[in-house]
């Protein structure tokens, strides 16, 4: 139902934000389904989700038995104005009239009901993205705790990774040097020999 003035101001901060806001009806929205990979959503959003997609239903099938119930009426109508001409048995014009009354009731309640389900829908829906984005927000604040630890990790790895190349370099270069020393000292074939069989 709509809210009473003031009451705006009694809801929790991210509700106060959204409550009346024109806001697209979540679960019709893809974007709002790519929040959630793989469909994987907290209880609270599925219960939501579920309520939502009913009150949808609901409409959408109040919308189509109004428009029967409508056509329902005509015809009745029509039968009974075709009746009085024609002199039909009084009984049968009771039974049309009685019919026609209900007829008449169930459209004015399922028009009642009808006119309330938009703002059912509307809460729900505004329900549905507070819960939606504080478990978002909740899930992105952990990706980025995540994210920052795995930096951490990076800059640790590219440091250890950097004096590993420099310690790498500085033993290629004291290798090649003990090489070449020893090579100037011994001579070609006796360093030669001492290659084959170390």
């Amino acid at each position: 139902m709509c809210m009473p003035k003031g009451t705006r101001d009694q809801l929790p901060p991210l509700q106060q934000l959204v409550h009346g806001k024109k806001l697209p009806i979540l679960v019709l929205d893809e974007r709002w389904h790519k929040l959630f990979p793989g469909g994987v959503k907290p209880e609270e959003v599925k219960t939501l989700e579920k309520k939502c997609n009913e009150l949808l239903k609901e409409q959408g099938k109040l919308v189509n038995e109004i428009k029967d119930l409508r056509r329902g009426k005509k015809k009745l109508m029509d039968a009974i104005v075709s009746g009085m001409n024609e002199g039909e048995n009084d009984r049968k014009k009771e039974k049309q009239k009685k019919l026609l009354i209900e007829t008449k009731q169930k459209i004015e309640e399922e028009s009642d009901r009808l006119m309330e389900v938009p703002y059912e829908i509307r809460k729900t829906n505004e329900e549905l993205l507070v819960v939606s984005i504080t478990y978002c927000y909740d899930k992105l604040k952990e990706r980025e705790e995540y994210l920052r630890e795995l930096t951490q990790d990076i800059e640790v790895q590219r440091a250890e990774i950097k004096q590993k190349v420099a310690d790498k370099v500085e033993l290629e270069e004291s290798v090649d040097q003990t090489y070449g020393l020893m090579h100037a000292l011994l001579g070609r074939e006796v360093m030669n020999v001492f290659d084959h069989y170390k």
